[in-house]
């Protein structure tokens, strides 16, 4: 028998119980179903992260000042902390002080906004991964001549000028006159809360309202970002020789986004755990439904035999059928799933990109649980002898 015939056979076989061929498809498809929509849930939770990671600054560790939990006094860094820390830290691309101005309005004219406001050097601009978009950031002269000058992002541009030319413009912050010389590219700080914009002044000049030489923050980005984590550890370790008997606390802006990864991680491995019950279950749905064929069928097993057919034959057509019943409910299951994932990030404005993976292991799955399934009862039908057979009759 040639391949076109087995096909014929089979098909009939189907067509000839539908009520048979449905319920196997049905639990087929509730398997696949799982198994698809948990990957498809996976990989929208990865695009979305990706996303975050894009939006945000470059990876990068902010060391907080040195914190007495005795006295509960906070030790600030000095200049002289941070050339120590350069010549004791290896692996480190730059490393720079920042000053958290906090959050305060600035005003021009008639408005009043609220901002996120740094005290920097000139190495924040590569440090933050933040371009330059006009103008010019802050230079060396600026610092040394105590310049009041400002650098603001693109966000807190269009909101004060409603994309007007804002260079050379001056604004009021924090009791003191400053003129825009640059702006810079909005990025996140963190995956969580709105950007509100923001406005950067020279260290210096902070130092110099202040009358204080001290900053709270020593910003690192690592020459390689994959070693993130073991040089934050080192540089708290070389601190805590510089500040002893204080805590010093620190993180990295990509923490948030991999103990999300970490708990999507979790997730998925659990949903597809039950995902992978589900379809064994329709798995052994489809081997119930085989060997109550092959009873039901032993007469035309025989008379099959007798006229020729071979045992090969015999095995194939039932591995067909089932493997038909399974890409049936799989590719069903597939179509519905995607179309759900289509209309859900539609709805709630999520990263979506489709691709070939998900739905290719999804349906490779049903398939090969559907043949296992289904062998042990097809060897059986295609080892029947033709005479016992044609007996059962």
């Amino acid at each position: 028998m040639n391949i076109n015939d087995l096909l014929s056979l089979t098909s009939s076989s189907l067509r000839s119980n539908p009520l048979r061929s449905f319920l196997s498809s049905l639990g087929v498809f509730m398997g696949v179903f799982a198994v698809s929509g948990t990957l498809q849930v996976s990989d929208i939770g990865k695009i979305y992260l990706k996303t975050q990671l894009q939006k945000m600054e470059s990876p990068q560790i902010s060391i907080q000042s040195p914190y007495n939990s005795v006295t509960s006094q906070i030790e600030k860094y000095q200049i002289e902390d941070l050339v120590w820390l350069k010549t004791k830290l290896s692996g480190w691309k730059y490393i720079a002080p920042v000053q958290n101005g906090g959050n305060d309005a600035i005003f021009l004219g008639t408005q009043k906004i609220n901002v996120e406001s740094q005290a920097v050097t000139p190495d924040f601009l590569p440090i933050s991964g933040r371009k330059l978009i006009a103008g010019k950031f802050f230079t060396v002269n600026d610092l040394q001549q105590i310049r009041s000058v400002v650098v603001i992002d693109q966000l807190l541009a269009q909101k004060l000028f409603k994309g007007k030319n804002s260079l050379g413009k001056m604004i009021y912050f924090q009791n003191k006159s400053y003129y825009i010389q640059g702006i810079i590219q909005t990025r996140k700080s963190n995956t969580w809360g709105e950007e509100q914009g923001l406005i950067l002044i020279p260290l210096s000049v902070y130092q110099s309202l202040k009358s204080s030489p001290f900053f709270d923050k020593i910003t690192i980005t690592p020459k390689n970002p994959e070693n993130i984590e073991q040089i934050q550890n080192q540089a708290i370790s070389i601190l805590k020789k510089r500040f002893p008997n204080v805590d010093i606390y620190a993180f990295s802006n990509v923490e948030e986004v991999k103990s999300l990864e970490k708990v999507l991680n979790g997730v998925t491995i659990i949903l597809l755990l039950i995902g992978s019950i589900a379809l064994f279950v329709g798995g052994v749905g489809i081997a119930n439904i085989t060997i109550a064929s092959v009873v039901e069928r032993t007469p035309e097993i025989g008379l099959r035999r007798a006229i020729g057919a071979t045992q090969k034959n015999i095995l194939i057509q039932f591995l067909l059928e089932a493997t038909f019943i399974s890409m049936t409910g799989g590719i069903i299951a597939i179509v519905t799933v995607q179309g759900i994932t289509i209309i859900t990030v539609t709805l709630l404005n999520l990263p979506y990109q489709f691709g070939y993976e998900t739905p290719l292991v999804s349906l490779s799955s049903a398939i090969i649980v559907g043949i296992i399934s289904s062998f042990l009862p097809a060897l059986r039908a295609s080892k029947l002898d033709p005479v016992e057979a044609l007996r059962s009759q």
